[in-house]
Formats: structure tokens, C-alpha cells, sequence
């Protein structure tokens, strides 16, 4: 129905759909925002994924208010 509307052509199986990789395992679907995350880390930090020393008072108590 929706090709007799619509110009469409048949693109194979879906891997990655606005941001979210899909998997298929035997039995369910998982979607991933993995690769959309890592796409954004590496635009913002221009790739220095390295970590670093933040110092803290550990004699602050710290509390959820």
C-alpha cells in the first residue's frame, strides 16, 4: 500500500537509525545510543578521551539536599 503512494526503495536491514544502533540477538531486539554518544563525545572533545585528577574536601559531607 505504502509503494503504491510513496517512492520508496528496499535498503537492506536497518544498522543505525538517527543516532540508535540496533541488534538483533535470537530472540529480541536491542537499541544502543552507544554509537550516538561516542559520536558526540569525539565532536565535543576532539577526541582527548583521556581522565584526570579533580581534587575534593573528603572531609565535606556530602548529602542529597
Amino acid at each position: 500500500m505504502l509503494t503504491n503512494k510513496f517512492n520508496m526503495k528496499d535498503l537492506g536491514v536497518v544498522d543505525v537509525i538517527i543516532g540508535i544502533k540496533i541488534y538483533k540477538t535470537s530472540n529480541e531486539l536491542v537499541l544502543s545510543q552507544y554509537y550516538y554518544a561516542e559520536k558526540i563525545i569525539d565532536k565535543f572533545s576532539k577526541g582527548d578521551n583521556s581522565t584526570t585528577k579533580t581534587s575534593i574536601d573528603i572531609s565535606v559531607l556530602l548529602s542529597k539536599r
